[in-house]
Parts: structure tokens; C-alpha cells; sequence
């Protein structure tokens, strides 16, 4: 197991007022997988990053890093590689080169001076910064900073990396390099990941199973397929037409049929007959579904002019989940139910 939490929590007192950031979390992460975290600002995953990274004590529970308690401060410390999105750089020394920084940093974790160079010289080239490598850090731009802060997070090729929006402040091409670096360590090198961001993109192509934190629990764990099919309408767009219409006969094929529902229709051309819907599949698969729309259209002697399947993307399943989260106190629902949603069981 890379990483073991067990009945995990965090309060804070601001102002006389207890807030609990984390509230009694168990998970499971295995060695080599490669995890999105997601939630609201203020969910607690910022505060479980820091635990996890030794910078912040529980208030209770425990943790564990390839068998390592988070207690254990040193050995985490060379097992954990971890980046906050600080775009200010904060964590470096302004007064110091690039090189300079990193070669610090690289002795810290036990690297021999002669394998460090070997390689900051590399991820300074995979990066395109290896002509700056002298600059102080305090004449470096926003996104140069950030590449700094990750690099310095990769140099030790850590069993474990825990990524707070590693990528704040790159550019779209520098983002696109990162993506492929980290997915690189990832499946070559065996790293396990937890990656925290808003760049849902990001989460989406490089992630195999999200953990929805919300109020300090974790509120969903499943894979991102699974989550978008779940959590926000998919549906068909259709653009056809039928020689002989009713609506209602049509929406009761639909659904007999089909084992779907319309969401949208309109009538596009009434001398020809053409009409334009979106239907969602309520019993099938999209596939299974587009399948069956399209025998039905054309044993009706139809024709169909358009057909296209539309997937929610994580950002807009994001927001539904969101949406349905806030109102789940009043409903008194539990999320599993509005998800139709087993919990994935942990093995």
C-alpha cells in the first residue's frame, strides 16, 4: 500500500469558532496510482496535502507512506516529493540561482552532488529553462517559478508525489510538458500521485480515479468516466426526419424503445417533416442508445440528418456534483443515492 489513512482529522480554532477540516477520513491509495483530488475551496484538500507532507499535525488519526507513519517527520520527508501552488515562489531562496536552488534542495534529500547536476541539467532542458539556470529566482517570472518548485519536487524521483495546483501561473505549452513529465514518472517510474487542481483538463487526461472531498469528508471515489457519466446529463443530439408524426407516440417510443427521454425538441422544417431533440438514455448505455434511436428512426421510414453523442466534461460534472452537494442537507439524501452510485469498496 503507498498510502494508508486511517479516521484522519483536523480541527482549527479561529476567533473562539472550531472548524474542522478534515473530519474523520479512511482511504486507501495504492502504490503507482495516479489520483485527482477535487472539491469546493475550503473542502480540506489543502489540509490533507500538508498532513500527508508533514507540514501539518492531525488532530487525530493516523497516516502512513509506504508503511512509514506521517509521524516519522525525516522519513516521509525522503519518500515525498510535493508542490503547493504558490505562484510567488515563496518556498525558494530569491537570492539564489535556479541551479543554485535546486542543488540546495537535491542535497537536502541525500543526492549525490554529481547524480543532482545530472539531473537539474535534464528537467532544466525538459523545461526549456536550461539557459536561465543562472538567474536569480527573484528576476523570474510567475510561471518560471512554478516550473522551479516542480522540478525541485521531481529531482529526488520520489515513491510518493503530492501535487497542490502544481501548474499555476504555466502557460498552455508548459502545462501540456508538465502533463507529460509527470505522466512519464507516473508509469515508468512507479510514483504514486495525488493530484489537487481547478484545471479540470488536467485532472481529466492524467488522473484514473477521483476522490470528491467536500466539508472535510471524502464524499465520492470512483473513476473519472464513471463520475462524469453520473454526475452531469449526457445525451444525444438528433437531427432527423419521420413521414408520419405525434409526439406522443413518438416520446412513448422513445421511451419504450429507446429506454430514454426527451430533454429538447423543436420543429425545424414542418413541410418536410424534420425535427431536431436532444434525448438523454435513462435505461441503456450513449452507445446503446444511439443504436437503438437509429433503428427506430429508420424502420420508421426516417432519415437521419444528424446524430452526436455529447459526454459532460469533468468541469460540468464537477459543477453538477456541486450543485446537488449543496442540497443535500435539505433533501436529507445521502450522495450515494443522488449518485445511483455504489462507494468504491476498498480492497
Amino acid at each position: 500500500m503507498s498510502i494508508e489513512i486511517r479516521n484522519l482529522s483536523k480541527t482549527f480554532n479561529r476567533k473562539g469558532k472550531e472548524i474542522r477540516a478534515l473530519d474523520d477520513i479512511s482511504l486507501n491509495i495504492k502504490e503507482g496510482e495516479f489520483i485527482g483530488l477535487l472539491g469546493p475551496n475550503g473542502a480540506g484538500k489543502t489540509t490533507l496535502t500538508k498532513i500527508l507532507t508533514t507540514l501539518l499535525l492531525p488532530t487525530s488519526g493516523e497516516a502512513y507512506i509506504d508503511g512509514v507513519s506521517i509521524y516519522d517527520d525525516k522519513k516521509i520527508r525522503s519518500l515525498v516529493g510535493s508542490v503547493f501552488g504558490e505562484t510567488g515562489g515563496r518556498s525558494l531562496y530569491y537570492r539564489l540561482s535556479i541551479f543554485d536552488n535546486l542543488l540546495f534542495y537535491s542535497t537536502l534529500s541525500g543526492i549525490k552532488k554529481t547524480e543532482a547536476k545530472k539531473r537539474i541539467n535534464s528537467l532544466l532542458n525538459f523545461f526549456d529553462l536550461e539557459s536561465k539556470k543562472d538567474t536569480l529566482v527573484m528576476k523570474l517570472s510567475t510561471g518560471m517559478k512554478a516550473k522551479v518548485l516542480l522540478i525541485r519536487a521531481l529531482i529526488p524521483f520520489p515513491k510518493v508525489l503530492l501535487l497542490d495546483e502544481p501548474t499555476l501561473g504555466f502557460d498552455a505549452e508548459s502545462s501540456e510538458i508538465a502533463r507529460d513529465l509527470l505522466m512519464e514518472f507516473n508509469r515508468e517510474c512507479g510514483t504514486t500521485v495525488l493530484l489537487t487542481s481547478h484545471n479540470f483538463p488536467e485532472i481529466d487526461d492524467l488522473t484514473s480515479r477521483l476522490i470528491l472531498i467536500d466539508s472535510g469528508q471524502i464524499i465520492q471515489d470512483c473513476p473519472p468516466d464513471i463520475f462524469k457519466e453520473s454526475a452531469a446529463q449526457h445525451y444525444v443530439h438528433l437531427v432527423f426526419s419521420l413521414p408520419s408524426f405525434h409526439y406522443k407516440s413518438f416520446e412513448d417510443l422513445i421511451r419504450i424503445s429507446a429506454g430514454a427521454e426527451i430533454l429538447f425538441f423543436i420543429e425545424k422544417d414542418l413541410d418536410n417533416f424534420v425535427f431536431e431533440a436532444k434525448i438523454r438514455p435513462t435505461k441503456f448505455t450513449l452507445n446503446e442508445t444511439i443504436s437503438r434511436l437509429t433503428i427506430l428512426i429508420l424502420r420508421a421510414g426516417g432519415e437521419i440528418f444528424q446524430i452526436a453523442p455529447h459526454m459532460p466534461s469533468l468541469k460540468e460534472s464537477f459543477l453538477a456534483f456541486l450543485a446537488i452537494n449543496k442540497q443535500k442537507d435539505e433533501k436529507a439524501q445521502s450522495f450515494e443515492d443522488m449518485f445511483s452510485l455504489p462507494f468504491q469498496e476498498e480492497e
